[in-house]
């Protein structure tokens, strides 16, 4: 309340309220969320998708930046910022938990090059890290437990060359399962949930606990393996197997057994690995041999987890609930501002909108 009464008296100068951007790339596409403060607090600027030519980057990897430059140069033109956020690929990163032997904040970054070593296959002048802080229950003298990222120098050149030339800027790089948590986990959340990213060719699986990251992984499944099940088994074309996924999902009726068929035997995979990780966290002791705390919900996020029925059938083994993401939750009281942004749209942006969040909270 303060805050909102000292800015209708002196407003925020135009330059300190730039909007704040974020640029989520995949194999596939471009989104981007440009989220801008006003009195209220912040609003939805411009956002929206950049499909990306087959084979300008191949897992995560930039094989033609020239592509992607002509993509981005385009982009700028809608944009009304300059400097942005950009997520790096989580095949291409490495997110693990490590304690350090010191409690002292000083020592932490250089204890851990060390560590690095032994447990990142990168070499060591070719790493670049950072880490959060890991909120502990119990205190544990001498030893800080940290959650790290690491990607190579190379990954973030690529990426940083991708840009040049095109009048947008890159100020940070952040691993995407980090971005997605600053969006979909309730600011300032210490809870413990398991995080889905049911995205178009794959599916990234992450914990959040205590506000940082870890235990990520990733499957080989994602929407569009659904449609192509359906498309080959149905012998019908991509777009009418599209059609039918959206209408029909995940939800068993007399006149669709062939269908549903064809979706539980695609998709068993990925419930099978969900399981797996959600029973691993729960079986298996952290670093001092402790048992985590209980995932309490499974969070679902990407463009096709609101299929009628998915959250249902994923939460078939599993002990916690499974919730479709409030992705808009962290940039305004729903009270305040209605977001312009569709929800079932708006589970696209979860990484891109996170990276936005970056810079503003």
């Amino acid at each position: 309340m303060l805050r909102s009464a000292f800015y209708k008296i002196f407003p925020v100068p135009k330059f300190l309220a730039m909007p704040s951007g974020g640029i989520d790339i995949s194999d596939q596409s471009v989104r981007f969320v440009e989220l801008i403060e006003r009195r209220g607090g912040l609003v939805l600027g411009h956002y929206g998708e950049r499909s990306i030519p087959e084979g300008a980057i191949v897992s995560g990897e930039i094989k033609q930046p020239e592509v992607l430059k002509k993509i981005f140069a385009d982009l700028r033109k809608e944009l009304s910022v300059d400097f942005i956020t950009i997520a790096l690929p989580e095949e291409q990163a490495y997110l693990l938990h490590l304690s350090v032997g010191t409690e002292s904040k000083s020592e932490i970054r250089g204890m851990l090059e060390f560590q690095l070593e032994e447990n990142v296959p990168i070499p060591p002048t070719e790493a670049v890290f950072d880490y959060d802080i890991v909120p502990e229950k119990h205190a544990h003298k001498g030893t800080t437990q940290v959650a790290v990222s690491a990607v190579s120098q190379r990954l973030i050149d690529a990426y940083t060359n991708a840009f040049e030339g095109t009048g947008l800027t890159p100020m940070a790089f952040e691993v995407e399962p980090e971005s997605i948590a600053r969006s979909v986990v309730p600011a300032g959340d210490r809870g413990t949930y398991m995080v889905m990213d049911f995205g178009r060719t794959r599916t990234g699986i992450f914990i959040v606990s205590g506000g940082a990251v870890s235990f990520t992984s990733t499957v080989s499944v994602g929407g569009y393996s659904l449609t192509r099940a359906i498309a080959k088994e149905l012998g019908i074309s991509i777009e009418e197997a599209e059609r039918i996924k959206r209408t029909q999902g995940f939800v068993r009726t007399q006149d669709n057994e062939k269908l549903f068929t064809v979706l539980m035997s695609t998709i068993s995979l990925l419930r099978d690995e969900v399981v797996r990780h959600y029973n691993y966290w729960h079986e298996h002791p952290n670093v001092y041999g402790e048992r985590h705390d209980p995932i309490t919900k499974v969070i679902l996020c990407g463009g096709d987890a609101n299929l009628n029925g998915f959250a249902e059938f994923l939460s078939l083994g599993l002990a916690a609930p499974v919730e479709l993401a409030q992705v808009m939750q962290n940039v305004n009281s729903f009270d305040r501002y209605v977001p312009e942004i569709p929800f079932s749209d708006s589970l696209r942006y979860a990484t891109a909108v996170g990276l936005a969040l970056r810079r503003l909270k």
